[in-house]
Parts: structure tokens; sequence; C-alpha cells
């Protein structure tokens, strides 16, 4: 997400102070909302590898390692565009002392691997699918996320609800001091003293998540994908006045 920074329109530049606070008077709060929603996809992460004496032939062993896995992808009905199948790396495999200076080593074989990365849209799908990996002789799994197909939905809706707890927040603190909001000077998804930074430096805050990692069990059917919380924080400059 960019960073958002909102400039009411025919609000004069040089109503900005130093540090980009205005010279009018304001009250800055800042808004929160979370929401936690059970994963309802996940990406598998994982790489297959081939090791032989000679680099073709370590490099026929995994090209026939991963044609069978397109075809077991294929088979449980996972997208082509779900899929994601990287380049093959081959390095050599050397006997000998690395550390010693002036022993000479020598190439004993070559590895060749390829990463792959499928994203499973049906949860249902993804225990038994992990199953069948292992059978087809993936040595390990290193990585298994879970994600949210609505996510951009999501986002929005706790964007607007981290908004209106700043603008409660501050409508509860002006009602006490005898005061109203006029107008929203500013908001952004990052604290006022930094956005100078991050308008010439960098880009803005981004939404938050934390997903719990999968337990790493010995029966791949019984993982279990622990729920996404989704926060947002937003910082807001409300220009005020007194209450009529």
């Amino acid at each position: 997400m960019k960073l958002s920074l909102l400039l009411i329109l025919g609000l004069p530049l040089c109503a900005l102070a130093d540090g980009g606070l205005p010279t009018l008077p304001y009250i800055y709060v800042e808004g929160k909302a979370e929401m936690e929603q059970p994963a309802d996809i996940v990406t598998l992460r994982f790489e297959i590898a081939a090791r032989h004496p000679t680099q073709a032939k370590a490099n026929e062993e995994v090209q026939v390692q991963a044609a069978k896995i397109f075809a077991l992808l294929n088979d449980r009905k996972i997208a082509q565009d779900d899929v994601v199948a990287g380049d093959l790396r081959s390095e050599a495999e050397y006997q000998g002392n690395e550390d010693a200076p002036g022993q000479r080593r020598t190439i004993v074989g070559y590895v060749v691997t390829r990463p792959f990365a499928v994203k499973v849209r049906e949860i249902g799908k993804f225990p038994q699918l992990v199953n069948d990996l292992l059978a087809l002789g993936v040595e390990s799994l290193s990585g298994i996320e879970p994600g949210l197909s609505d996510e951009k939905k999501l986002e929005d809706e706790v964007r607007e609800k981290a908004l209106a707890n700043a603008n409660q927040s501050a409508t509860r603190t002006l009602k006490a001091a005898g005061m109203k909001i006029d107008s929203v000077f500013a908001l952004s998804p990052v604290t006022f003293p930094e956005i100078r930074q991050r308008i010439f430096g960098g880009g803005g805050g981004p939404v938050a998540y934390a997903a719990e990692q999968m337990a790493r069990k010995v029966d791949p059917s019984q993982y279990r994908l622990a729920p996404i919380t989704i926060s947002q924080q937003i910082h807001v400059i409300y220009l005020i006045s007194p209450a009529k």
C-alpha cells in the first residue's frame, strides 16, 4: 500500500508549519482496527533435487521429477497460473578440504535443484497434496504459507474501520474540550514525523499481517492453518474549531 497523504483542497501549502503540521488549530489522532479471518488459500514452497556424477544425468533426473509434479498438480486441478516453477540451478560437489590452502579439490558430482511455489485455492486439497508431493520424492517443504483470497477487500475494510476509529477518538476528545472537527487536514498510514522522509525517500507503511507458522508434524494431514490477523493504523490530523 502506498503512502496516502491527503491535503484538503484549497488549503495553501503555506499553512504547513515546520515538520508538515498545520498552523491552524488541529488535533492529531491515531486510529486502529484489526480483523481476524480464517485462511482460505495456502502456498506451498518446496524444492526438488537430484545428485549424480554427471551434470547431464542430474539434470535429467530433476526434469523427470518435475514432470511428475506437473502431472500431479494437473490431476488435482491446480491452475497453471497458480504454479511457479523456478529455473534449474546446478552446483558442483567437491571432495577435499576447502579450508586447506594449496590442496586441490576434485569434482565428485553435481546437484541440480528446481524450486516450486504452488498456490492451493481449495483448502480441502491441501493435506493430501502434501502427502502426494512427499510420495514423489520432495524431501522437505520450505514454506507453508496461509493466505486470503479476498485480501484487497479485507484491507479496505480494515482501513475504513481504522479511519472511523480515529474519527470517534477525536470527536470524543474534542467534545470534552468544547471543540469540534471542521475537516480532515491530512491522513497517513505512517506517523507524520515520518511523512517527509516517506514522500521523498521511500514507500508507505503496509497493512500488517500476522499468521502463526504451521507446526511441522510427522503426519502432514494433521496440519492446521492458523487464522490471519489483518491490522491497520491510520494517523489523522483534523482541523478544529470551538463548538457552537
